[in-house]
């Protein structure tokens, strides 16, 4: 995944969500409204080993803006 689809796919997501991205970080496996629910998503989507982040509520603060 380019940083650039990265950085779109973290932009897309819904605020205060969880993604789970493949355990390369080539692409985008799941996302829950929990941790919980973002790691069974990717299990089911048959992520073993998925990176799970949090989507912050507000992007104002942080490193790049959407």
């Amino acid at each position: 995944m380019s940083p650039e689809a990265r950085i779109k796919a973290l932009c897309e997501a819904e605020p205060g969500s969880w993604l789970a991205f493949s355990e390369d970080e080539s692409r985008v496996v799941a996302q829950g409204k929990t941790y919980d629910e973002a790691v069974e998503a990717a299990d089911k989507a048959g992520e073993q080993n998925p990176v799970i982040t949090r989507i912050p509520n507000d992007w104002s603060e942080r490193v790049f803006r959407c």
